[in-house]
């Protein structure tokens, strides 16, 4: 049987993968329901797609397509205009067209409960850290995953980052907390004592062996400490699902608000050229 590797070579990389996995999900619902994957019948198709109740819209029409692109590929009866199939497609997509909610903050509360419960091993002490940084200097996903440990500078109690862009570098000022459970200066001092680097990607992979990689995070594996420290401080799990990496930035600017600093430091530490920008946020304080 053809496989979704064995597509044509015209089919973007990054679709294919998104194709085999949504395959792979189809497959193992099939196995749990003891029926046939390919060929499917328009009944069991629309059973799969009545079960995708937490999925958005989009991941639904992908995996119809994915399994009709398995059927064409082995050359097998597909018809996607099957009234069963197209009901259930009418179906979940109503379900799922409710208002999303919005993105969740990171509370200084937040951040206290997560960072406590890092622990002091290799990973605890990179997400520790990473969190830290990532709330006290407002980073963006891009400039905490793009920090060189040569970029931070330990000055006194507090750490100054070296953030990089198209202008040049500019300074920000992580400053010492009281709590040293909260102190990015310590948390840094941590990870470094087990991290044993001097240049390169300050927060990098680690393996199953916490074994620590060379390779930067990427973006996305931002979010995903953050979503598990959440769920491992016992945060409701609607908030952990809302959280992003930019959560944090988000959460402090708030913050930040909230305790009266003048736009033009905020505006300062937080990168941004244009006051307006923290219009969003003043909207979102105001209307709790």
């Amino acid at each position: 049987m053809t496989t979704v590797a064995e597509a044509p070579a015209r089919e973007a990389t990054a679709t294919l993968r998104a194709y085999r996995a949504d395959w792979v999900h189809f497959t193992q619902w099939c196995a749990a329901q003891a029926v046939s994957p390919i060929p499917a019948s328009a009944e069991v198709v629309a059973a799969y797609l009545r079960s995708l109740t937490e999925f958005a819209p989009a991941t639904i029409r992908r995996r119809l397509a994915a399994i009709g692109k398995m059927h064409r590929f082995n050359e097998m009866p597909w018809d996607v205009r099957d009234h069963r199939v197209q009901h259930a497609v009418a179906e979940m997509v109503e379900k799922t067209a409710t208002p999303a909610l919005p993105p969740a903050v990171v509370t200084p509360e937040m951040l206290h409960a997560m960072v406590a419960r890092c622990g002091d091993g290799v990973r605890g002490l990179r997400d520790r850290c990473l969190l830290l940084f990532g709330f006290a200097g407002a980073l963006r996903r891009s400039e905490l995953v793009g920090l060189q440990v040569e970029d931070v500078q330990p000055d006194h109690g507090q750490v100054v980052l070296m953030i990089r862009d198209e202008g040049g570098a500019q300074p920000v000022i992580l400053p010492r907390a009281q709590d040293r459970t909260l102190c990015p200066a310590a948390a840094y001092a941590a990870w470094q004592q087990v991290a044993h680097r001097l240049t390169g990607p300050l927060f990098r992979g680690i393996s199953k062996g916490e074994r620590i990689g060379g390779r930067a995070l990427t973006p996305y594996a931002v979010t995903r400490i953050l979503q598990r420290r959440a769920l491992m401080a016992e945060l409701p799990p609607d908030t952990v699902a809302r959280l992003s990496a930019h959560a944090l930035r988000s959460g402090f600017i708030l913050d930040a608000l909230q305790r009266g600093m003048e736009t033009t430091e905020l505006c300062r530490h937080t990168r941004y050229h244009d006051p307006r920008a923290l219009r969003p946020y003043e909207r979102q304080l105001a209307d709790g």
